[in-house]
């Protein structure tokens, strides 16, 4: 499975583990939630059924006593009694129960006949409402002792007469306090508050207990009395409430206990904060372990691909190394013959008159050297070890010259436009590899339009404000020059983008190249500190930018080495080559050009009779790869001896290492195989005018 595949699913996972635990929690949160709810509910049935009882007890009980006594008054011993007898007797009969705090007996009208307050039983006259004159028992509303100050309810019963005739009403006085004081010692939960009220809603007294919101005193009268019990949920005073009803039965009063909800829930809100907590850990442990698993994965990820990133390069590495080594070996070895060729054609040119045929046979027998020797140096780039020396040039003239090579090649189909060559621009490079990368990328551009299309080469200057990464390498802030090579082509993906430069990779067939054009263009490109934009879209065609920092006129003329008529004056010189044929053409060569050359082919010999007459020689050329003692090692032991020598080293290869150790052992100058006589004319020149040695004008 691929490592940013398994990253998303881990996190997928761990959310959903998250969800899995929050779930769970919310779950076991709702299911406590609801066993709190029920065990509140069976408390406050089962407390208001005790409190039923007790009302029930206590209604029950005053009944009797006031039936005993309306009884006791209709009976003869009743009747005669005196107004003090009365009193005495309900003293006796109704005050004895606990709950009752006074006692009257009023007549028909309503006039007190007897009453257990300290007051004159004549002047106190009650209201009898026309319900007690139904009911055989009624329950007043409440009232406070206009004497002793007393909150208190009324249990009355009429008094019937044998022959039916209403006579008057025996009541009992409940006191409030006795029943505060009898709920308050109930065993209630906090905030529990108790009311008994008449099934018509009044309130009959109440206690609430630690709950400062006080019951809606309609609220009886609101709801269908039950008949037994009933428990529901409401909202009072904006705050949510669970009441339990119970009808004290076979009398008109209600019990009624009610405890505020948040006071319900308020254990299991405190329990939930604590499982809240929990889950909050369980969650951010959970969510952490999934982050950190997912960074891990994230970065074994971004580890697998720079891993497959460097294998990849180590890869083109070894390949590079190979091409590399491989083009080395042939070009140390194919210099040697071309050098043999080039010199003993310039000889041979000298030799042959002017009038002759020969003379133009001998000029393309050259050309055709220089063009092996520009293929040699091509086989070179294959190499990044090579190390090769920039001098500043011209654009226009390179750009010119591939252009009519490439409209010479171009079918019918194909146009070919150039703008902006006129623009004076000058870098610093290889004239030979520059060609090279704009060739290579227009014969790419051509092969991208089989169908036939627009080939446009442009030349202009860019001004960059800021470093800017593009296809290959880096254009950093300052002027550069800019070929731009754009095609109409069949186009690249994005993919392709990334991988035409790698070594032998090709999106043509077998007949379109090898694959290795672009990598060389690349490697020609690092060595030149220039870059490559790469812009293209599937069907549209490819435009490829090729940057070179931009140098000035001034510098160019500075560059510009004058060699014309250098010629020796019978100097000296040493020549050293392990190959016998070279040998021989130096000396030759040198002779033509008014020097006395002494030829080695080993080394060790040349250092031997250089150490027996080091005033003898003015200058030392020699190969670098010989068997004995390389250029540098023998260079570094002449200069042992004589440190004014000027050396001339020549090679076929040139790369960082053997570019250090010639500057260690002095070595003046280095020239590429394969050698012309002009270029080595200059060089001797040079030197020998820079070590003191007179110079001869030419003839």
């Amino acid at each position: 499975m691929e490592t940013p595949r398994l990253a998303r699913r881990v996190m997928v996972a761990g959310l959903a583990l998250i969800a899995m635990i929050i779930l769970a929690e919310g779950h076991g949160a709702w299911l406590d939630r609801r066993e709190t709810l029920a065990d509140n509910e069976h408390a406050q049935k089962a407390l208001v059924r005790l409190l039923e009882e007790q009302a029930a007890r206590m209604i029950q009980e005053t009944d009797v006593v006031l039936s005993d006594y309306g009884q006791w008054f209709e009976s003869s011993e009743g009747r005669q009694a005196t107004p003090e007898q009365l009193r005495e007797r309900l003293q006796t009969d109704v005050m004895r129960l606990p709950f009752v705090s006074s006692a009257s007996l009023a007549g028909v009208n309503g006039r007190v006949f007897a009453t257990t307050r300290n007051a004159d039983p004549g002047s106190e006259v009650v209201q009898i409402p026309a319900t007690a004159l139904k009911s055989t028992l009624y329950i007043g509303a409440p009232f406070v002792g206009p004497l002793d100050g007393k909150k208190t309810f009324a249990v009355s019963r009429r008094i019937v007469a044998p022959n039916g005739d209403f006579t008057g009403v025996v009541a009992a006085h409940v006191a409030f306090d006795y029943l505060t004081t009898f709920y308050s010692n109930v065993d209630l939960s906090p905030d529990t508050s108790i009311r008994l009220l008449r099934d018509d809603g009044v309130e009959l007294t109440s206690y609430l207990g630690g709950n400062e919101t006080s019951p809606d005193k309609t609220t009886a009268a609101r709801i269908a009395v039950p008949q037994s019990e009933k428990l529901i949920h409401r909202v009072s005073g904006g705050h949510d409430e669970v009441v339990a009803i119970h009808r004290v039965e076979g009398y008109p009063i209600v019990v009624e206990v009610t405890r505020p909800l948040n006071s319900v829930l308020r254990e299991w809100a405190d329990d939930q904060t604590g499982v809240a907590i929990r889950m909050f850990v369980l969650v951010a442990l959970a969510a952490a372990l999934a982050w950190a698993l997912r960074t891990a994965l994230i970065r074994q990820a971004r580890q697998e691909q720079e891993h497959r990133r460097l294998e990849r390069d180590l890869e083109i590495a070894h390949r590079m190394d190979a091409l590399g080594f491989l083009a080395a070996s042939v070009a140390h070895d194919f210099n040697n013959v071309l050098s043999a060729i080039v010199g003993y054609a310039e000889l041979a040119r000298k030799s042959v008159s002017a009038e002759s045929g020969g003379l133009a046979s001998m000029d393309r027998l050259l050309a055709a050297t220089e063009r092996a020797r520009e293929l040699i140096r091509r086989v070179l780039t294959f190499d990044p070890k090579r190390s090769i020396e920039y001098a500043p040039l011209a654009l226009r003239p390179i750009l010119e010259e591939v252009a009519q090579q490439i409209e010479a090649t171009l079918p019918p189909t194909m146009t070919l436009r150039t703008a902006g060559l006129e623009l004076p621009a000058f870098v610093c490079g290889d004239s030979t590899e520059i060609h090279q990368v704009v060739m290579n990328l227009c014969t790419n551009a051509v092969h991208a339009m089989p169908s036939g299309g627009c080939l446009k080469i442009e030349l202009s200057r860019a001004d960059f404000a800021e470093a800017r990464a593009v296809t290959v390498g880096r254009v950093l802030p300052g002027s550069w020059c800019c070929v731009t090579i754009a095609d109409t082509g069949v186009g690249l993906t994005s993919e392709q983008i990334g991988s035409i430069f790698e070594p032998f990779y090709s999106t043509g067939g077998s007949e379109q190249g090898t694959g290795i054009g672009l990598t060389v263009v690349s490697n020609i490109m690092t060595r030149m500190h220039g870059a490559l934009d790469v812009q293209s879209s599937v069907g549209k065609g490819t435009r490829i930018c090729v940057y070179w920092p931009l140098a000035s006129a001034d510098t160019l003329a500075a560059e510009m080495p004058d060699v014309a008529g250098a010629s020796g004056q019978g100097e000296t010189v040493m020549v050293v080559d392990d190959e016998p044929e070279l040998v021989s053409l130096t000396e030759e060569v040198l002779a033509t050009l008014g020097y006395e050359p002494v030829g080695f082919t080993g080394s060790r010999a040349a250092l031997k009779a250089f150490r027996a007459q080091p005033r003898r020689f003015d200058a030392l050329v020699t190969d670098q790869r010989m068997k004995e003692l390389d250029g540098c090692a023998l260079a570094k032991r002449i200069h042992k001896i004589d440190t004014r020598l000027p050396i001339i080293m020549v090679t076929g290869y040139r790369d960082a290492d053997m570019m250090r150790r010639a500057k260690d052992a002095g070595i003046a100058e280095i020239l590429d195989k394969p050698l012309n006589t002009q270029t080595l004319a200059a060089a001797l020149s040079r030197q020998l005018a820079s070590s003191g040695k007179p110079e001869r004008v030419a003839k």
